[in-house]
């Protein structure tokens, strides 16, 4: 065997005892990315309405109060006028929107299936001054009417959606003295200030 074909059969033997090497794989995935946006705390109110009341002109017998309550401290508690001290001749009149506590909506609480706290400020001997509301007139002379408002319960019940709705009642004072002029329609000269708070209420046992 000449020197040529050992050559030869040496490198085939060498080649063939050498292993072969895979092909390397390569995969693509997509990732994507996730956000979002929430609205933070926010509140409405509407208006307390006692309603209109027919009051004879008068000089004596008292003031005259409307009290509200409500049978629960949510929007579906229904609201309950009484009329109290000098009631001679005082009566609910027909033919306007009866009297309502006013309906508050929380929406963003991040406190959610929770009670979080309310407060009210600045809503003690409110006065009034002369408004159109009701398709009343404006009263020619201004009764001096005052209003004192107040929560109808503790802390608002916020659902899963991050919503809930509480309710203000009060006390509106007639005066004693009622004469023809004062009949009209009347709102409040200042606004209560009513407070939500994404903090949890507490008791005490």
């Amino acid at each position: 065997m000449n020197g040529k074909l050992i050559a030869v059969l040496l490198a085939a033997s060498t080649l063939a005892a050498t292993p072969a090497h895979a092909a390397a794989d390569s995969v693509v995935a997509s990732v994507d990315a996730t956000a979002g946006l929430s609205p933070v705390l926010s509140m409405t109110c509407d208006s307390v309405n006692f309603g209109v009341w027919r009051i004879p002109t008068r000089s004596t017998g008292g003031t005259t109060t409307i009290t509200l309550t409500v049978s629960s401290n949510t929007a579906a508690g229904t609201t309950t006028a009484t009329p109290g001290g000098n009631t001679t001749g005082a009566g609910l009149a027909a033919g306007y929107l009866p009297p309502l506590a006013a309906t508050c909506t929380v929406s963003g609480s991040n406190n959610l299936s929770s009670t979080i706290q309310t407060a009210i400020t600045g809503a003690t001997n409110l006065p009034f001054g002369p408004s159109a509301h009701n398709t009343l007139s404006v009263p020619a002379t201004l009764a001096s009417m005052r209003a004192n408002l107040a929560l109808a319960g503790t802390g608002v019940a916020i659902n899963g959606s991050g919503t809930g709705t509480f309710r203000v009642v009060g006390v509106l004072t007639v005066p004693e003295t009622i004469v023809s002029g004062n009949y009209g329609g009347y709102r409040t000269e200042d606004a209560a200030q009513v407070l939500a708070s994404d903090t949890l209420t507490t008791t005490t046992p």
